[in-house]
């Protein structure tokens, strides 16, 4: 019998995925839980399994195309057995054979007849399989470690280790002199997956909300000198504390005095949405791209827990693990440049929101103080808003607001409950 197993939906208000890779081909035989392809939605890349076992007949589509949920993605023959005939065609039907024709070929048949080969059914979490496909292991030779046989990360290192042992050469051989080969004059990469996902947001966000951006700099001196401090007393500890912790309080206590910034435009009503929660998104650079995880109820957070929180999302962006809900519903987005950075940048906003924050590279600066020219930490932040929600004299307010906290970050104390 055949199975058509339909795309099924991924995520909220999602209506359909690019098939970014398959994992299975045509004629292929497939096990209850394998992965069959990865698929990319608007909010995350996604491992689809198959919930039947049996010999693979067709596919959806090739690598890029789109399919839209509750299409078949594949189509399964649950067959147990594979009988040698042609496949089934309405306008030529086959005469029928004689009793004796059959008793006849059967034997023949039973002993041609090739036994399916079935893979080696393996026990491993969708990471590390995706893992093992970056390294070119395949997963079905690595011997696992894990409970119940289960294949984990180690044993990919270990299983590389000792490939790349066993194919280091007893002795060097002669170099042959080869003429180089001539070089192409370009190179063309098909954008899919993450990288088309990321150039549609951007596009919906530019070409839909008229962007504007406010530039400034901020004496973040103190700001330094009090992190620099908290970080002696976290030494022994796995905490990681960056400066985001810092601007995120800084920008919850802005939104909560500027309600306008945390807030989407429902353009089908012509409504202003103010949001009475405050979840942020950070922007995170991956090596396939860049992705918006979210922390949830910033502003109720200390900055040790967002400390936590920003270490956990960010490696689990690296690793490709992140769930569909901890990339959506935020309400306002921070971007940074990091330490090596530029001074300055135009930050694209993430769309639905109005507005995001970027925030630059700290560098010592001679800044006049008074009457005097002293050398400053000075840091840049940018704020891109959407003109249509915000004018230019509430995004100044809101900055000075921002401002004010890292400048002055022991207002924080405040907040402690």
């Amino acid at each position: 019998m055949r199975y058509e197993f339909k795309l099924p939906d991924v995520g909220e208000g999602l209506h359909e995925a690019e098939i970014v890779r398959w994992f299975v081909h045509e004629g292929e035989e497939v096990a209850i839980d394998q992965p069959i392809a990865e698929i990319q939605t608007d909010k995350a890349t996604v491992e689809i399994s198959t919930p039947v076992a049996g010999k693979v007949v067709a596919l959806a589509g090739s690598e890029g195309e789109v399919v839209r949920v509750g299409e078949p993605l594949i189509i399964v023959d649950m067959q147990e057995k594979m009988e040698a005939v042609a496949p089934y065609t309405p306008q030529q039907a086959a005469p029928s054979a004689s009793p004796q024709a059959i008793a006849t070929l059967a034997p023949q048949q039973a002993i041609e007849q090739p036994v399916p080969h079935r893979k080696k059914h393996v026990i491993a979490a969708p990471s590390v399989r995706k893992r093992a496909r970056e390294m070119g292991i395949p997963i079905e030779e690595v011997k696992g470690t894990g409970e119940g046989g289960r294949v984990v990360f180690a044993d990919l290192e270990r299983y590389a280790t000792e490939r790349a042992a066993a194919a280091v050469a007893p002795a060097l051989e002669t170099i042959e002199a080869t003429v180089p080969p001539l070089k192409q004059a370009e190179e063309r990469l098909p954008i899919r997956g993450l990288r088309k996902k990321i150039a549609e947001k951007m596009v919906k966000s530019a070409y839909t909300a008229p962007h504007v951006t406010g530039m400034d700099e901020v004496d973040v001196t103190k700001l330094v000198d009090i992190r620099t401090s908290l970080m002696k007393q976290l030494e022994g500890t796995s905490i990681k504390l960056t400066y985001l912790p810092f601007v995120i309080k800084a920008v919850t206590r802005a939104l909560k005095e500027h309600p306008l910034f945390n807030a989407t435009l429902d353009e089908a009503t012509n409504e202003i949405v103010l949001k009475k929660e405050y979840h942020i998104g950070i922007a995170t650079a991956t090596k396939e791209g860049l992705v918006v995880p979210v922390i949830r109820h910033a502003d109720q957070k200390s900055i040790r827990e967002l400390a936590e929180e920003l270490a956990k999302l960010t490696e689990k962006a690296h690793r490709h693990t992140l769930r569909v809900d901890e990339l959506q519903g935020s309400t306002f987005t921070i971007t940074s440049t990091g330490a090596n950075g530029g001074w300055f940048a135009t930050p694209i906003i993430n769309y639905p929101e109005v507005a995001i924050l970027g925030v630059h590279a700290i560098k010592r600066k001679p800044v006049v103080v008074g009457e005097e020219i002293v050398i400053r930490d000075m840091m840049g932040i940018s704020l891109t808003f959407d003109h249509r929600v915000i004018d230019g004299e509430p995004a100044g307010q809101f900055m000075s607001a921002v401002a004010s906290v890292l400048e002055k970050p022991e207002q924080l104390l405040l907040d402690v409950r």
